[in-house]
Order: C-alpha cells, then structure tokens, then sequence
C-alpha cells in the first residue's frame, strides 16, 4: 500500500474505503460482469455502499481498504513511520518524554510503597516502624547516587505552566478526524490527506497524555525537588535494590516487574548433621502469573529440580493467589525464602534431591561443593 502512495496511481474513494483500479483480463472481467449484472443480491443487504467492485468513468475499481481501521491501527502496521512522525511532532513542540505514563504504573507505585518497607529497615534496631512515602523517597535518594541530569530534568517535571500551554494550544487546533472525500484522488492527494490524518491522531493521543501528565505533575507540584528526582529516577531506569531488596522491569513486558529478596548465605545439614553452606541468591515473585517463588540466578538446592536459572521453588502445600498485590508478594517472598532456608528435612529427605550421596547411586544434583 505504501509503495502504491508513491506512485502515480489513482484511487477511488468511497465511504471510509479505498478502492483500487482494477487491472482486466479476460477471466476477471466475466467475474466483474458476473458480480455487476443487473438484480444481482448486493454484498451487504442494506448497505450498498460496500460493493466489492465499483464503476467510475467507465473503470472498475475493486475495495481494497478502510480508511478508519488503517489509521487507527498505523501504529501497528508501520511502526517505524509512526514513531518516527510522533518523534517529529514531540519535537516540534517542546513536549517532554513520557515520564508520566511511567509515573502512572499502579505496579511500580505498590512495590516501592508497599512491598519494599516491609523488607528494608530505617531504624537498626528491634523496633521496626512503618516507613512513609517521604521516607522511603528520601531513603532511596541517600542511598542511590541518582545523576544530575534527573535533578534537572524535576525542575521541567514541577513547572506546570508551560505544560498548560501546550494543552491550551493543542486543544486549539482541534483535531478532528475528516475522512478524504468521495471521488478519484491521485496517490500524491491521498498520502497527503493520510499524513494529515495521521498527525490529527498523534495530536489527539498527546493531548490525553498530557492531561494525565499535568494531573501527575500537580499532585508532586509541592513535593520536595529530590523526591521527584527521585521518582524519574525510579520510573526511568525500572529496577533499584536496597538492603538486599529489589526489582527490575521485565524489558520485553511495558509495566511487569521482577519483585526480588536477597537471601543471604545459609547453612542446610544432611542426616550425619553435616553442613552445607549454600550461596546467596535471589528469590522473586513476578508481578504477571504465574505468581510463585523462583531463583534468578543459576542455582542448586533439594527444592529445586535442576542446576539453572528462573526455576520455581518446589512447595508442597503452597497455593498460589490469583492477583498481585502487596500482600501476596510479601507473603510469596516470605515462603520462598523459607522454604529454601529451612524447608529441607534430612531426615525425611523431602526435596528433589538428597544432600549427601545415598548408597545407591541416583544420577542427581551433587551438593559436595557445598559441604563444610
């Protein structure tokens, strides 16, 4: 379609469809004398605007595209063009990235806010006090080197004012969809219109998103400036880790995070009462189904059935939820960790695998290396 815009072809346009010439032989033209013979049943009863062939100055054009469903879905069909015209336009007229529609991301707003202060500490003592969403902020701000360029880029984010215009001056171009008139139109006519058409819907996308921006920018409008810093940090970047706590955004999956805990070394013991000593690692929950406890990292343990990455943790009687919440990623997290540091029974020997080798030898996961 695209090489036919640039073309010196012309097109017929009828009702929210673009008709394409009709190039004859004689097999398709008994069709075409076939499907226009007189008190032939129309295509759709009811709307014969939608003929499949169409007679114009004696052409027949046969329905090849609707206009409406090509636009709305352009992002899709032609990816490239599109970003590249969005580029364009978010140039042309000073519009910051898209912060904001990260800044919105319930996920990431329930794991730093709710999740995250159950497992760090403020306070090393025994008393461990609910963290606020200023005091989680101010402590990830001391203890993450965030650049400058996000204490800079805060300044842009809290001032309102240009951000108003903006909107004021997209909502005075008014864009609204006009489909191409009905007639012939050259190739040159319609890439042109479509062009038009294309840009009316970039404007109208960024109008709402901007208006979701300068909700967001208001609520943080008497924030402190290191905390916004903080926040774009956060929302930029996708992943940070505290105390042994941690996330990281999924990079094929826009909003999905890997929520994680540090286990920390710890000691299993076999039935003569021997120890292991088994390395850190990080346990996770995902924010997408399925919701279980896994290991990152290449790892080997009783619980787990293989030596590799991204297994899930073997529990029994683990049920897992239906949603993500804070609740649930706390309570898998917990399990996980649990399991892996004290559900091993030697006596029982409940895992995939046994930590000491048994007299029969059972090709297995050897737990040697670990032994102290």
């Amino acid at each position: 379609m695209w090489q036919l815009l640039n073309s010196d072809m012309e097109f017929l346009v009828e009702s929210d469809f673009i008709y394409l010439p009709l190039l004859l032989d004689p097999e398709i033209e008994k069709e075409v004398q076939a499907l226009l013979r007189p008190g032939r049943p129309t295509e759709n009863p009811g709307h014969p605007v939608s003929k499949t062939i169409i007679t114009h100055q004696d052409k027949h054009f046969v329905k090849a595209l609707s206009i409406h469903s090509v636009l709305e879905n352009y992002e899709v069909i032609n990816a490239y063009d599109y970003k590249r015209r969005r580029k364009e336009f978010l140039r042309k007229y000073q519009l910051t990235r898209e912060v904001e529609g990260i800044l919105l991301d319930d996920t990431l707003k329930t794991i730093l806010f709710q999740v995250m202060p159950y497992f760090i500490r403020k306070n090393r003592g025994l008393q461990r006090n609910k963290l606020t969403d200023e005091e989680i902020l101010d402590l990830v701000g001391a203890t993450i080197d965030i650049p400058a360029k996000y204490y800079k880029e805060a300044k842009t984010f809290r001032n309102v004012e240009h951000l108003k215009a903006l909107l004021k001056g997209l909502e005075n171009q008014k864009p609204i969809f006009k489909p191409p008139v009905n007639g012939l139109l050259s190739a040159h006519q319609l890439r042109d219109w479509f062009h038009e058409a294309v840009h009316a819907k970039i404007l109208a996308h960024e109008h709402d998103r901007l208006t979701k921006a300068l909700q967001i920018r208001l609520q943080f409008r008497q924030a402190k400036p290191e905390h916004a810093a903080t926040l774009l940090y956060i929302a930029d970047t996708g992943s940070m880790e505290i105390d042994g706590f941690g996330f990281t955004r999924k990079i094929a999956y826009k909003g999905e995070y890997y929520v994680y805990k540090r286990i920390g070394e710890y000691v299993l013991k076999d039935y003569s009462a021997r120890g292991y000593l088994f390395p850190d690692c990080r346990v996770a929950v995902s924010t997408y189904t399925p919701y279980r406890p896994f290991v990152m990292e290449k790892y080997k343990h009783p619980f787990l059935l293989r030596h590799k990455s991204g297994q899930e943790i073997c529990m029994k009687h683990f049920v897992p939820p239906n949603e993500f919440t804070a609740e649930n990623a706390i309570r898998i997290l917990e399990e996980g960790l649990t399991a892996l540091r004290y559900g091993y029974d030697a006596r029982r020997r409940n895992g995939y695998h046994t930590l000491e080798r048994t007299w029969v030898y059972i090709p297995t996961i050897d737990f040697e290396d670990y032994r102290i």
